[in-house]
Parts: structure tokens; C-alpha cells; sequence
């Protein structure tokens, strides 16, 4: 049953007032946790596919049959999803190849292709990247080619080691760029495709933003407008044209204003948009998500109709949205109570647990039920899929993918690289065990928190020796006096002596700052602890808790976590 509006404003504010009224209440037996009690870390919080299998996930199709466009955008060189939390498990290039081999059982009209940023992470690569960003394209490239990916548009992050890298990259992947705008060393891509499906005829226009690549060595790029308009001046008759586009979404969406674009495939940065977004013109814009998280799935309905195309969700789309915003409250609220709680099973907690678990519920429902195929006229199904842990794995991609992490010691052996110099004057990083030896207390409560162990979860995955994610899992990662890859733990001097540094994990200095001044002077002559950052604040942490990798991240929570008894937590400064 559909949710009315009134419904969902209701549902918003009953879940707030009871809320609020467990909070006036005078404490019961099931309040015994204050704020001063140590949070559990929540059970999913840092749950791998070893830790907590999951059955098997058999992709599904969506509505009445019809053919498929399959794309991925952004992947950003990722093979795996970081696996630091359960918010960011989705994903995985092996699961993507099967899932998409899978699914041409549904769909045999179907099809794949790449909105580009599929190569590299950044746009720009340091020295000491390039072995194992090398290696691991080998990984991505093997990939597209299992699943037979037709194109990709080129992008910034794809072209960031050079045009030769990627054209060797792109021919193995057995991938064609597609670019109506820009110029590859000798190359020219071909500026549009058509891809039979079924009985649809598709044309396909690649187009990058001039701005993102202005300054790439051995490409140019001309004006985008001017080569979209001689691009689909050049297209025959189609029965729906989409232009694929690295850019802005902004340029992307005045870009969409000319006359004869279906669909635009947001390639560069696209956001997490559950679903098509009309635009002006009769123009749909659909986007993936990046780091492989996610796969579009566009299908098709109408051939022989005329006019526009019809977003067939559009039904249910204000119903989902309201569903999505009452589940993201109630489950934030689960989250503070939690804090409260000490992660204690309360009765509010569990009303609230089933509130969630209702709605979600519905939620799938609606992703499954809610639309509506037009008898007269064109339309499409839109779907997000998610990359969900369930997904079977491809056996030869997963194999490259294991490899290449067991490879990343020796890819990384001979890259030789100095700690940042501390310019006098200014603290360097000292490490936990120095800290250790005046707050034991402290450091007692740390060996039992996630931060003590964070090399070891990069250990059990083989990704100790991934530059990529080692960072935010030791001290002072590329700070003055800090860690870099192969001298983690050295040899250092402090006060005349000297001392082993051992950088590993996320110590006391990752939120209290370098303690080298503070380990020789930790008070001052009023007897107040001195040079070090006494209270962490929440930019502190977020330069690890970063969107991409710890999506849920909540400072007022996740600081509970990581504090208590022996190592108290009173507020930002």
C-alpha cells in the first residue's frame, strides 16, 4: 500500500516525539547507561564478507522484459570496496563482471559500457603510485573485458599516467574510447556509436569537458557544444540517442537542452541518485555512483511509439524518496540512542529496530512494484543496483584481484621514499608506546578499541602494503616526522636518546597531534598539560572519515567509541 503524504509527515513526527518523550522521561532500569558509558561499537560497523557470509544473491530483473544498458561510472581504479565499514562493502570489480555476466541471462538484448574515470583514482599519480596503479589496471582492464564493455569516454583520472597508458589499456580491455570533443596524441575516437538491441537502435555520443583535461600533455580538446552539435547532426535515424559525459553536472544539464538527447550518463564524479532526474528538453539524467558500488540498469519500452521518452517510476518516485528520508531519521536516532545506551538492546531500541526493519520493507516493495509501463507511448525503467556482498564473485577476476593484493609487497619493495622533514622548532611524531609510558590508563582502554587493530584488518586482506589505504591506519602518514611506506616503525632520537618508533595503527598522535614536545615537557609551570591537543575536534578525524570511505560517519558518535573509563571525552574545545 502507497504511503499518502500526510502519512509520511505523521510517521516523521510520531518517531521525533517519542523520541523526545524517551529522553524526558525519568530513567528506568533500561536507562542504567549514561553518556559517560562507553558506546559498543555497533556489530556492523566492521563486518567483512569473511566475517559475516551472506547467501547468495541471484540478480533480478525489473519489470516486463525488455533490452538492457548496463554502465558503470567512475569505478576510480578501485578492485574492492575498502571494507573499513558495512556502509562501504558494496562493490567489488569481480562481483560487478559476474553480476553483469548474470544478468545477460535476463536480458539477452543487452549491453555495457563505461561513462570513463574507470582507470585511476586521482588525476594525478605520484612516482611512487605508479607500480602498483600499473599492476592493478591489469585487474580492471581483464575485467572489462570479461563482461565485453563496449566504450568508455575518456576522463581526467583515466589519462592521469599518460595517453599511451591508457590507449594500451583500453585496447586490452578490448574497450574503444568514445569522445566527439577530444584529440589523443595521434588518435582520434570515434564520436558516436551504434549499438543494435534487440530491435532498438541506440546512438551513443562520448563528450568530455575541455576544463578537466586543459591540461593533459598530448590531448586537446575543442569546444564540447560545438562537437555535440555536428555529433548528433552526424547520427542517422536512432530510436534513442544518450550522450555519455565527463563534466560537471551542471554543463551536462545545459548540454542536455539540445534537441535530440534521450538520456545523459553522468560519468565525472556522479552522485548517488536513486533515481532519473528529468531535465529540460524531454532529457533524463541517470548516474552509478562511483567506486563500483553501484551498476545502472536503463531498459527500454515503445519502439514503435513516437514522442518523448516516460520515466515508468516516476509513480512511485515521491512515495520512495519519503521512505528513504524515514529510514535515514529513525536509523540516525537508533544510532544517539545507542551512544546513550552503551548499545544495549532497550525496548525503545528494539521499536525503533522494527520501525526501520517495516520500512525498508516497504521500501522494497516499491523498488520492485512501483511503476508503470504506458500501452500507448515510450518509456524506461531506471534501477540502481547496488553491489551487495550476496552477488556471486567471478572465479578468474577474483583470482587476478587476490593476486595483485598478494603482489603489493613486492610492487612496493623498491619504492624508496623519505620521512617529511620537521623544520626546527616544530614536534615530530614519537609513537603510542611513548605516549603509553605516562597515561596507561589511557592506552589500556585503546588495545581494546577498532583503532588498535587497524593494520591488522589491512593485514587479513593482503592491503598492508596498499599505498592507497595504509594511510589511515598508522601515525602521522606522510606528516613531518611521521610514517611513509617502508618506515613505519625506525629508528629516531628524542632527548638525547634514541628510541624505536613504532607508527603502526591509529595511535594517540593520529587525534591528539605529534608528541615529541609534549613527551619531553608535558606540563607547564602551573602544573596544565602543554604542548599537545588535549581535544581532538571533528576535522581531526574527518581527514580519515572522509565520505567515500565512512559514509555513516558520525562525530558524536563514533567519538563515544573510541572513549570511556581511562580515556574520558569531554568536548571540542
Amino acid at each position: 500500500m502507497a504511503f499518502p503524504a500526510r502519512w509520511t509527515l505523521c510517521a516523521l513526527l510520531s518517531t521525533t516525539a517519542l523520541l523526545l518523550s524517551a529522553c524526558e522521561r525519568e530513567p528506568t532500569p533500561d536507562d542504567k547507561a549514561t553518556s559517560e558509558v562507553q558506546a559498543e561499537v555497533p556489530e556492523d560497523e566492521t563486518i567483512t564478507e569473511k566475517d559475516d557470509p551472506v547467501e547468495l544473491i541471484e540478480p533480478s530483473d525489473l519489470g516486463p522484459k525488455a533490452p538492457a544498458i548496463y554502465f558503470t561510472t567512475g569505478l576510480k581504479g578501485y578492485t574492492e570496496p575498502c571494507g573499513c565499514t558495512a556502509d562501504v562493502l558494496l562493490g567489488g570489480i569481480d562481483r560487478i563482471t559476474a553480476f553483469v555476466s548474470d544478468s545477460r541471462a535476463l536480458h539477452p538484448e543487452a549491453l555495457m559500457i563505461d561513462g570513463g574515470d574507470w582507470l585511476l583514482e586521482y588525476d594525478t599519480i605520484e612516482p611512487h603510485m605508479e607500480p602498483q596503479e600499473r599492476a592493478k589496471a591489469d585487474v580492471l582492464a581483464a575485467a572489462h573485458k570479461s563482461m565485453g564493455t563496449l566504450f568508455s569516454v575518456p576522463g581526467s583520472r583515466d589519462l592521469a599516467l599518460g595517453v599511451d597508458f591508457y590507449l594500451e589499456k583500453m585496447n586490452q580491455a578490448g574497450m574503444m574510447p568514445l569522445s566527439a570533443n577530444l584529440q589523443l596524441q595521434e588518435t582520434t575516437p570515434k564520436a558516436t556509436h551504434i549499438a543494435e538491441l534487440g530491435a532498438w537502435k541506440v546512438g551513443f555520443i562520448g563528450l568530455t569537458q575541455p576544463a578537466l583535461v586543459e591540461t593533459i600533455e598530448q590531448v586537446e580538446a575543442r569546444d564540447e557544444e560545438v562537437a555535440l552539435r555536428e555529433a548528433l547532426g552526424q547520427l542517422p535515424d536512432v530510436d534513442a540517442t544518450v550522450l555519455v559525459y565527463q563534466g560537471s553536472p551542471d554543463r551536462a544539464e545545459e548540454l542536455a537542452a539540445l534537441a535530440g538527447i534521450d538520456f545523459v550518463i553522468q560519468g565525472h564524479d556522479p552522485e548517488k541518485r536513486v533515481d532519473a532526474v528529468a531535465l529540460d528538453g524531454d532529457t533524463f539524467l541517470l548516474e552509478a555512483y562511483d567506486q563500483g558500488r553501484y551498476v545502472g540498469r536503463l531498459k527500454l519500452y515503445g519502439l514503435e511509439a513516437e514522442g518523448a521518452f516516460e520515466d515508468a517510476r516516476s509513480v512511485s518516485a515521491e512515495e520512495r524518496e519519503a521512505l528513504r528520508t524515514q529510514i535515514e531519521h529513525v536509523e540516525g536516532n537508533i544510532s544517539l540512542l545507542d551512544v546513550r545506551t552503551g548499545g544495549e538492546e532497550t525496548p525503545l531500541r528494539k521499536r525503533l529496530q522494527e520501525r526501520v526493519d517495516g520500512l525498508k520493507e516497504e521500501l522494497a516493495r516499491l523498488e520492485r512494484q512501483g511503476f508503470e509501463i504506458p500501452e500507448q507511448g515510450r518509456a524506461f525503467l531506471f534501477e540502481l543496483v547496488d553491489m551487495e556482498p550476496g552477488y556471486r564473485l567471478d572465479d578468474a577476476i577474483e583470482k587476478a584481484r587476490e593476486d595483485y593484493n598478494a603482489d603489493l609487497a613486492r610492487l612496493n619493495a623498491d619504492v624508496e621514499r623519505e620521512v617529511v622533514p620537521v623544520e626546527e622548532g616544530q614536534p615530530f611524531y614519537i609513537g603510542t608506546a611513548q605516549c603509553a609510558t605516562c597515561h596507561v590508563q589511557a592506552h589500556e582502554f585503546w588495545k581494546g578499541t577498532d583503532h588498535a587493530a587497524a593494520v591488522a584488518t589491512l593485514e587479513e586482506r593482503n592491503k598492508a602494503f596498499d599505498q592507497s589505504c595504509i594511510g589511515c591506519h598508522v601515525v602521522g602518514w606522510e606528516e613531518p616526522g611521521g610514517s611513509v611506506l617502508g618506515k613505519i616503525t625506525y629508528e629516531a632520537e628524542l632527548g638525547g636518546t634514541t628510541f624505536t618508533k613504532d607508527l603502526n595503527n591509529v595511535g594517540c598522535e593520529s587525534c591528539h597531534g605529534p608528541g615529541s614536545q609534549h613527551r619531553l615537557q608535558p606540563l607547564d609551570a602551573s602544573g596544565t598539560p602543554q604542548h599537545i591537543l588535549r581535544k581532538p575536534t571533528e576535522e581531526a578525524c574527518a581527514s580519515c572519515h572522509v565520505e567515500e570511505h565512512s559514509p555513516g560517519f558520525d562525530f558524536g558518535v563514533y567519538v563515544r567509541q573510541i572513549t570511556g573509563e581511562g580515556h574520558s571525552y569531554s568536548g571540542a574545545p
